[in-house]
């Protein structure tokens, strides 16, 4: 007996040595495009990477971010992403309408299965993004700020706070993101006269700010649309300097000087975009996470513009408000 035990205990032994050590295979290296953002937009990227720190995917350890930048002339954005995407990297983030619809173009050409997560898109069906909110159809998927949705609500409570209004003031660019066809269902319902024009492009924006003579009782309702977001601090500006309230969409206008703004945190769509990112990493395919509305939405308030503009806030809006800017 003792004769073929020492037989199997040699060829166990025979048999690990062939195996040699186990060899601890490399982390993933998770390598993530990021398409630039205008500067209204940026928290929202911000947010998407303190979020998937938080998630366990760490900058320089198991994870790597790849810049690449929009610019006007189409063929040279087109040949960036194209360098983007075969740079082989996992998955693209981006932000915004205008370089959603590029960066979507870019990879039905070069890799149409790569995927793409977005944020701040407004109306994406009707953009062109994804063919619905519930199954993209695509590479896509992504947390929409819904302004084509709240605009409505945002006009009622800037009416709220100055009660002095007679006109509200819009010029606008998409009819999808800017929400135009829902604010003007609503006009009637509001009370007040509406102003609007539609502007192709941010020199046109420039020169109705220009040109456009205002009249007492006129407030100024920014634009959710990428002419606007390009042109935030020119519209707020341009409130000041003429005594019209301007309301912004977000807390970065009213951190920049408008009266007030009623929308998204695009922090927190940041956050929701990395939890979409993570679950793609762990096997889902974009076009079975439905597009998110978003979690966040805030009032805000810039007492000093109030100040400044002679803006009394109504004690009945004070407890509904998110943030005052002091």
């Amino acid at each position: 007996m003792l004769v073929p035990t020492l037989i199997v205990i040699a060829a166990a032994a025979l048999i690990i040595w062939l195996a040699g050590p186990s060899v601890k295979q490399p982390a993933k290296i998770y390598r993530i495009g990021v398409i630039k953002a205008a500067s209204s937009l940026e928290p929202a990227l911000k947010g998407f990477k303190s979020e998937l720190a938080k998630l366990g995917y760490k900058e320089g350890v198991n994870l790597e971010y790849v810049a690449a930048e929009a610019t006007q002339d189409t063929a040279v954005t087109e040949q960036r992403f194209k360098e983007l995407i075969e740079s082989s990297v996992d998955l693209i983030v981006v932000v915004g309408v205008r370089e959603t619809r590029s960066i979507k173009a870019a990879t039905e050409k070069f890799a149409h299965s790569l995927p793409i997560v977005f944020g701040v898109v407004s109306d994406p069906v009707g953009s062109g993004v994804v063919k619905s909110t519930q199954n993209s159809g695509n590479n896509l998927t992504g947390v929409t700020p819904a302004n084509e949705v709240l605009v409505a609500k945002r006009a009622q409570l800037f009416l709220n706070l100055v009660p002095s209004a007679k006109r509200l003031v819009i010029a606008w660019n998409s009819t999808s993101t800017s929400g135009i066809e829902n604010l003007r269902d609503k006009i009637k319902e509001l009370g007040v006269e509406l102003f609007e024009k539609q502007v192709n492009n941010a020199q046109e924006l420039d020169n109705f700010l220009a040109t456009f003579k205002p009249r007492v009782g006129d407030v100024y309702l920014r634009a959710t649309d990428t002419v606007s977001a390009d042109k935030v601090q020119a519209i707020i500006d341009w409130g000041l300097k003429n005594k019209i309230p301007v309301s912004g969409t977000n807390i970065g206008d009213a951190e920049r000087g408008s009266l007030m703004s009623y929308g998204a945190d695009y922090e927190s769509i940041g956050f929701q975009m990395a939890r979409l990112a993570d679950r793609i990493f762990k096997g889902a395919k974009p076009s079975e996470l439905p597009i998110e509305p978003p979690g966040k939405v805030e009032l805000v308030i810039n007492s000093q513009t109030a100040e400044k503009l002679g803006v009394t806030i109504p004690q009945a809006m004070r407890g509904g408000v998110d943030k005052f800017i002091k």
